[in-house]
């Protein structure tokens, strides 16, 4: 019974992670011997639809990966070097994706190993993300009538963060950037290739400080 109780909460919190599109650093990340970042997708039992539509995305982009089970088919937790305990948790460098959240872990790709892993219509709206000097910006998607897309204008201008407005309904070559981001409701914020769906406000603002730090994108 405890062994039951254990997976479901495991199944539970990834879900209401995927749902809420929550993503977070790992304090140990994955690498390999000589220190190059590694992707390494963590399942679990019940997993079958979202770890599938991962490993699709993964496989795709040309992206090698090691897959690690968090969990036994009776459900007792199985532990892993990583210290990853839900499922499905996409680990890549340093970057640490829970649920299957797929644009999420394709942005993370690209920023990881490269525009290489993006498609044609990805890389030519993620483009738009970067100075001439490749060096990151802020670009929002949002409408003339989002309320939260206005608390986020707000916030950006209350810390003095610097950014791009895109009006999604104002073009038909804005509303095209948008699909090709997969875009399902606003905000929707990029920096460089960081994505954050919905209004956030540390979260954004960590990325800047982060990122400014960077060097140019590969």
């Amino acid at each position: 019974m405890k062994k039951f109780i254990l997976l479901a909460l495991l199944v539970f919190t990834g879900y209401k992670l995927h749902q809420n599109g929550y993503s977070f650093t790992s304090a140990k990340g994955a690498f390999d011997k000589d220190g190059r970042p590694m992707v390494v997708l963590f399942n679990g039992p019940g997993c079958a639809e979202h770890c599938e539509a991962i490993r699709a995305v993964l496989k795709s982009r040309g992206a090698n990966f090691e897959e690690i089970s968090v969990a036994g088919d009776d459900g007792a937790p199985v532990k892993n070097k990583y210290g990853v305990s839900q499922f499905p948790t996409t680990l890549i460098g340093k970057r640490e994706i829970v649920g299957a959240d797929i644009m999420q872990i394709t942005a993370t790709l690209a920023e990881t190993f490269g525009k290489d892993m993006l498609t044609r219509m990805e890389s030519m709206a993620m483009d738009n993300h970067f100075d001439d000097g490749g060096r990151a910006k802020v670009v929002m998607y949002a409408t003339s009538w989002c309320g939260y897309c206005k608390q986020q204008r707000e916030y950006f201008a209350d810390n003095g963060i610097a950014y791009e407005e895109i009006d999604v309904e104002e073009s038909s070559s804005n509303q095209l950037m948008y699909s090709a981001l997969k875009g399902t409701g606003y905000p929707l914020t990029y920096v460089g290739y960081r994505r954050f769906s919905g209004y956030k406000e540390g979260d954004i603002k960590s990325a800047v400080n982060e990122l400014a730090k960077a060097g140019p994108r590969r």
